[in-house]
């Protein structure tokens, strides 16, 4: 698996785990987020962010707001998280990829019901 640690300015900082199937041993490595994601996507591990991370740099994706120039592509992002219990931001995220996944497999009633409860998750947070 893939963490994105940290931003220091503006050098994003990533961690690598590998390990053997079947075997206990994990190793961990520093190195670049580009080159942790190209291993983590050919060996389709999981890539996940920290909540710094996406709390300052995400892009927040909004539906409905029209297409054209504006439109955002839908990232596919993992939270660390939360020891406290549920986490909003990341609810919110698995909201969005949900609702991306029911598009693509043209599910559109699913899509809007997402839709509908990423509206009121939003709503309830301001």
């Amino acid at each position: 698996m893939v963490r994105i640690t940290e931003r220091v300015v503006n050098t994003y900082f990533a961690k690598l785990f590998l390990s053997k199937p079947g075997k206990n041993d994990i190793i961990s490595l520093d190195v670049r987020p580009s080159d942790a994601i190209n291993v983590a996507n050919r060996c389709k591990a999981p890539i996940y962010v920290s909540k710094e991370i996406v709390l300052a740099d995400a892009i927040r994706i909004g539906y409905g707001t029209g297409r054209g120039r504006d439109a955002k592509p839908t990232y596919d992002v993992y939270l660390d998280s939360a020891s406290e219990g549920p986490d909003s931001v990341a609810e919110e995220l698995n909201l969005v990829r949900n609702m991306d996944i029911a598009v693509k497999e043209e599910r559109y009633n699913d899509a809007a019901m997402l839709r509908d409860k990423l509206t009121e998750l939003r709503k309830s947070r301001h």
